[in-house]
């Protein structure tokens, strides 16, 4: 593993599989392919970034590292990069927003060949877990990171599938559960409740955040059991 990875890189790349071909796309600085490739996890790397002085960032990396022949370096908007004939069976879009993502899913006609997907939307999540779910990508792990501030790491396969409100809004996978996803939770009560306070009475809004605070009222009183 590579000593300068942050906890959410770690995070990330430790929910990567094993595989022949991994797609990186907005891959900027290269730690994660490279990560992936140096710890065997991945045969062949497909570095992408919108951003040209991103890529000659991986490239450097990759030749530094002394692997850059079991890596393909490209520009450009997405998953427009990857070619008609190329199947990467992993893919990785980590730390852009959850609409931005969908955007770019939305555009690649080869997704139900993909065989895992590993996102780390930055927001939007709600809207993020239903266009997973509208468009046959079943959740395998949806979890929660601290590091300096909350993430969220879900991964999917081709699948079709389906999520309650409930799920949609808190997360997919309950049994992945841990302290990390508890103190989330603690967060947000504490935004909600300062929220509800500032609000006048009666506002429309305030029976979305008390149903909010119950949902959060009903994980608390589950902690420690093995789903929600």
């Amino acid at each position: 593993m590579m000593t300068n990875l942050s906890f959410r890189q770690t995070a990330i790349t430790n929910l990567c599989k094993k595989c022949k071909t991994t797609a990186d796309i907005g891959c900027d600085h290269g730690y994660i392919g490279v990560t992936l490739l140096k710890n065997k996890k991945t045969n062949f790397l497909i570095a992408s970034d919108i951003s040209a002085p991103s890529a000659k960032k991986t490239k450097l990396l990759l030749e530094k590292e002394n692997i850059e022949d079991k890596a393909s370096i490209r520009v450009g908007d997405g998953l427009n990069t990857i070619k008609k004939d190329e199947n990467p069976e992993q893919i990785i879009i980590a730390g852009m927003g959850g609409k931005e993502i969908t955007h770019i899913l939305s555009e690649y006609k080869n997704i139900t060949k993909t065989k895992y997907f590993v996102f780390q939307p930055m927001n939007e999540l709600v809207y993020f877990r239903k266009f997973l779910c509208e468009n046959n990508l079943k959740i395998k792990k949806d979890v929660v990171i601290f590091d300096k501030k909350f993430y969220h790491i879900i991964t999917a396969s081709p699948e079709k599938t389906n999520l309650s409100p409930f799920k949609l809004r808190w997360g997919a996978k309950a049994s992945n559960r841990d302290k990390h996803y508890f103190l989330w939770h603690e967060e947000k009560e504490k935004k909600l409740n300062n929220i509800l306070k500032k609000l006048p009475k009666s506002n429309a809004k305030e029976k979305q955040i008390l149903d909010c605070l119950k949902e959060i009222k009903r994980i608390k009183l589950t902690k420690g059991a093995k789903s929600c």
